[in-house]
């Protein structure tokens, strides 16, 4: 490109000067070369300046200010963890062998997405010598055994040995297993055979009963980040026989259980005419061809076999996703998280509310912002609600019931109340008012008018937004003023639309939302 500019413009200029004198041809260039260098240096300059950062407009800052800016955080007495930005993707492997039975760990290790569709775990292409070492150094850093737990001997057996007896007890405790899984909510986060896990950030549990060792299933529900810290799953507070009844549901339900495959006779006889070929093509080999195979099919060095898979382990990275007691790292890790300074943040901690929830620009998007409740929300409802979660959206966006004691359930409402604020939200304009029945009225007649039942429920209606048949209970009263003004305030990608009310109609919209109360 620089050459052929070059003689283009080697050949304008002879072009053009051989027509000229001397003088004139000298002046001529010499302009020309001027030119060239000022359109070189105002490029050069334009390059510069674009790669600077823009001076925005005044009147752009101004605005951005006041729609687009922060929202007046006000500051909390510590740092909230997200947990979607974790230093490590995967679980810590330090009891994995405790967790789950060898050999479904065998299969899983071999090929991760045969196991689960959609798994994030890469294929390793490790022979079953391979497994076995990675296994063995698994085995080897994991603690000596589980706390073991109780367990009526009936409950261990298959349910074929059962007594009819045995059966119905063991059918009881899984139908109140299922009951306390449908209350907690768990396939919010949970799929089950490709089915619910709206959230994302739970593993499908649709063949958790062949995977999973019971005392450690147990144990896990009961108290999540004493295995893995990163965890997002919730400590629900379930008492032991809420427990039980949950565990013996995950292994005993059918939708636990992998989908039995009515071709499987056929596939075992033809992996048994697939063996016995195999063992006949070995025969024609000679010593010295097996072992050539044998050298270049496995990269186990030498040493014990949990040295070995140590060794394995290293080669393949497993490091970057996996906490693995007695690996070094190659790359830096994020410290451990401290210990909570106060009640508010072990309980923000402890139930996961970051997993779903956004605060001050950390954590999920699946559920509200949290960062304006305060604001937004009464603390008689915020108590209540995280006490014992009402229905207000739609299904699949439920809270789960996490079994928080009242006490717990105040902590969580005063600090949101005191810390959770925004200035610009005006709460005191309807702070001391009553819904007026003339103001009711109208209220109601523009909530027909304006099709709102379309999309929200009172005594009946949509499903698309919040249940407002209590709604005066749960708003502050300011708060809904302020939202029926302009809804894209708080939250910009909402889909409810503007309707630009004028002040009398939001007031009387306002007057009417305000009734809808419980009965007391």
């Amino acid at each position: 490109m620089k050459f052929l500019l070059n003689k283009i413009i080697r050949n304008l200029i002879a072009g053009v000067t051989k027509k000229m004198n001397s003088k004139i041809r000298m002046k001529y260039i010499s302009s020309f070369v001027i030119a060239c260098v000022v359109s070189g240096y105002i490029l050069v300059s334009e390059r510069v300046v674009l790669a600077e950062p823009p001076t925005p407009d005044p009147l752009f800052l101004e605005l951005e200010a006041i729609y687009r800016g922060d929202k007046d955080y006000k500051q909390l007495p510590f740092v909230p963890e997200d947990p979607h930005k974790r230093s490590k993707n995967g679980p810590t492997l330090k009891n994995v062998t405790l967790k789950a039975n060898k050999e479904w760990l065998k299969k899983w290790i071999s090929n991760p997405s045969e196991m689960v569709p959609n798994a994030r775990m890469p294929r390793l292409m490790l022979s079953d010598d391979e497994i076995e070492a990675v296994l063995a150094y698994l085995t080897s850093i994991a603690d000596n055994e589980l706390p073991e737990q109780e367990w009526d001997s009936y409950l261990l057996k298959e349910e074929d040995d059962m007594t009819d007896d045995e059966y119905e007890k063991m059918d009881e405790l899984v139908s109140g297993g299922k009951a306390i899984w449908g209350r907690a909510r768990c396939n919010i986060c949970h799929p089950v055979k490709g089915k619910g896990g709206a959230v994302g950030v739970g593993p499908d549990l649709g063949a958790v009963a062949e995977k999973i060792n019971r005392d450690w299933l147990y144990l896990w529900i009961k108290e999540p980040q004493s295995y893995f810290h990163q965890t997002q799953m919730a400590r629900y507070r379930f008492k032991d026989d809420e427990l039980r009844k949950l565990v013996e549901y995950l292994m005993k339900d059918w939708d636990f259980k992998p989908e039995e495959d009515d071709d499987e006779d056929e596939e075992d006889e033809s992996g048994e005419e697939e063996t016995v070929a195999a063992d006949e093509v070995s025969e024609g080999e000679s010593a010295e061809e097996k072992v050539e195979v044998e050298d270049k099919s496995s990269i186990i060095p030498e040493g014990t076999l949990a040295e070995k898979g140590k060794r394995i382990i290293e080669l393949n990275r497993c490091f970057i996703c996996h906490e693995i007691e007695g690996i070094s790292e190659l790359l830096p890790v994020s410290s451990e998280k401290s210990e909570p300074t106060n009640d508010f943040e072990k309980l923000l901690n402890d139930i996961k509310c970051m997993t779903c929830h956004n605060i001050q620009g950390n954590g999920g998007t699946f559920a509200p912002e949290l960062t304006h409740e305060g604001s937004k929300l009464k603390g008689s409802w915020i108590k209540g609600f995280v006490e014992t979660p009402d229905i207000i959206r739609p299904l699949l966006k439920q809270m789960p019931k996490f079994n928080l004691t009242s006490e717990e359930a105040e902590t969580a409402a005063d600090f949101v109340e005191e810390f959770f604020i925004s200035e610009e939200i005006p709460l005191d304009k309807f702070a001391d008012v009553e819904p007026a029945e003339e103001w009711i009225s109208k209220g109601k007649y523009l909530y027909d008018a304006r099709g709102c039942k379309t999309c929200h429920t009172i005594s009946a209606g949509g499903i698309v937004g919040p249940n407002l048949k209590r709604v005066g209970d749960r708003l502050e009263n300011g708060f809904i003023f302020f939202h029926l003004k302009d809804p894209h305030h708080e939250t910009p990608d909402a889909v409810e639309p503007n309707y630009n009310l004028t002040d009398e109609e939001a007031t009387a919209l306002t007057h009417f939302l305000m009734s809808c109360k419980s009965k007391k």
